[in-house]
């Protein structure tokens, strides 16, 4: 008498390796989705970006709004601001902070833009952003002649902080 089929130690090993390759399959997939969420991230913030310089052109001045981010009720404001030069605006895909100021310390003719990011793989673009949040915050990207006003007016530390400068440009002043 003949028994054909597997033993219970190969059907055993067969499903140990499966879910091991499933395991690498998943790990890759979920780093993808992390790159892509980043790559989008960017792209919509080029499109904010160009609304608010159309904005500016029109008005000769950025958005005034001071220290707002996508989760406060004065983006709605801002976007509002927005909406002639951008109908659709971003929503985040993971609901991550997006941050947006610009100061009557000047006139509203500065302003700063930031997004948290995912991806370790884009810390490059945030050290190499001219901006003061790198180094302890490698989760946050800026553009906008805020930040790079900032870190280049002399000021140190939080002096050097953008987002921080209640009516000021910087923290340590205009």
């Amino acid at each position: 008498m003949s028994v054909c089929g597997f033993t219970l130690i190969e059907l055993l090993v067969v499903i140990a390796i499966i879910g091991l390759l499933s395991s690498v399959v998943l790990a890759s997939l979920n780093t993808a989705r992390i790159k892509a969420r980043d790559a989008k991230r960017f792209a919509e913030l080029t499109e904010m970006q160009k609304a608010i310089e159309f904005y500016y052109d029109a008005n000769g001045k950025y958005p005034p709004i001071s220290n707002t981010h996508n989760h406060a009720s004065s983006w709605t404001t801002f976007t509002n601001y927005l909406k002639p030069y951008l109908p659709q605006i971003p929503i985040d895909p993971t609901n991550l902070y997006w941050y947006y100021d610009s100061d009557t310390g000047d006139n509203n003719q500065t302003y700063g833009m930031m997004i948290q990011i995912e991806s370790s793989s884009n810390y490059s673009k945030v050290n190499n952003d001219g901006g003061y949040y790198n180094g302890n915050d490698p989760n946050y990207y800026e553009v906008g002649s805020q930040p790079t006003y900032c870190m280049n007016s002399g000021y140190s530390g939080s002096g050097r902080n953008w987002w921080g400068g209640g009516q000021s440009v910087c923290g340590g002043g205009n």
